[in-house]
């Protein structure tokens, strides 16, 4: 498991970040006032069931909302407000200093361009290569991410790659200007368990070897274990709990955390241990004043159906908002 490290300077301050989503008949809050720091070259993870606004926290760093969203509070990159931005200013960050993996890489991929010409065409708008060495640069950055007969596959199109193969080519455009930040959104969702294996690893060594800060998003708290420094649960928007890896798996303090490991196989025991379950179903944000876990909480106070927890220290870099942990022992 890596080893926490959030001695340096924040890269990314998150503050009181907030998604909203108008509705023909209502308003939903996706992200509801999450607070978070990335440090330089970290692995930070961010997981919660579908719906806890893991991925709207990425598309809102990189401007890409859809056309009912805005975003609320501060996201710091390096000191600049990502989120008061105009377009000209945050198109000099994305890409360059910024890269995202989205989910699905034939989405992201341009269908009639060749996979080489797509990684070279960054290089010559934002550094200034020329043709040539522009499209030396993009092979020599295919060959990295150990796709063979670089050379020859860069004058291909992404449907003539396996799923596994284009995200590779994901990985090496999001890579190849060695940015500071890399967004990942569940890259590995569409990939067979052995292939994820590969992508995820193939990832998380480029981006210690160019010192690039990852952050996660992930349903599967197997990889979290694999690869993050640190870990972030969001439920309903808002964030429950937040903790060095290793310290979440050995003692989880919010009962939701709880419930996402007792439901993650384990090899260990996988032979006799019965998986847990959550009871009930998850709620988009904003629509409880108290905790927006508590309607499936099986150890809740009454206290948490009308107030909602603050969030606060529980232990070395961990913070967690549930009113159990302020009940005396």
């Amino acid at each position: 498991m890596p080893s926490t490290q959030m001695t340096a300077e924040p890269l990314l301050s998150l503050r009181d970040l907030t998604v909203r989503f108008r509705l023909p008949d209502r308003e939903v809050v996706a992200v509801d006032r999450v607070s978070l720091d990335l440090a330089p070259g970290e692995v930070l993870g961010i997981v919660g069931e579908s719906g806890s606004g893991k991925s709207q926290i990425l598309f809102a760093l990189m401007g890409l909302l859809a056309s009912n969203g805005k975003a609320g509070g501060q996201a710091l990159f390096r000191g600049q407000d990502l989120l008061a931005m105009k377009p000209a200013e945050l198109d000099r960050v994305r890409g360059v200093q910024m890269s995202m993996i989205f989910q699905d890489p034939m989405t992201s991929l341009n269908p009639y361009q060749r996979v080489g010409d797509q990684l070279a065409e960054g290089l010559r708008v934002h550094r200034g290569l020329g043709r040539s060495e522009a499209r030396q640069a993009a092979v020599a950055m295919l060959e990295r991410v150990r796709i063979p007969d670089a050379a020859a596959r860069a004058m291909r199109y992404p449907h003539e790659f396996s799923g596994g193969m284009r995200q590779r080519v994901m990985i090496a455009m999001a890579l190849l200007m060695k940015p500071a930040i890399l967004l990942a959104d569940e890259p590995t969702t569409a990939l067979d368990v052995t292939i994820q294996a590969q992508v995820l690893d193939l990832m998380a060594e480029l981006a210690r070897e160019n010192g690039t800060a990852v952050v996660l998003v992930t349903h599967d708290l197997g990889v979290v274990a694999r690869l993050c420094d640190r870990v972030a649960v969001l439920y309903g928007g808002r964030l429950m709990e937040e903790s060095p890896a290793e310290a979440l798996f050995d003692a989880p303090k919010h009962p939701y955390s709880a419930g996402l490991l007792r439901a993650t196989p384990r090899l260990d025991d996988a032979m006799t241990a019965r998986l847990g379950t959550i009871p009930g179903q998850p709620r988009a944000g904003g629509m409880s004043p108290g905790c927006p876990f508590a309607p499936r909480c099986e150890v809740k106070l009454p206290l948490c159906d009308t107030t909602q927890p603050p969030l606060r220290e529980v232990g070395p870099a961990r913070r967690a908002a549930c009113h159990l942990l302020e009940q005396p022992a």
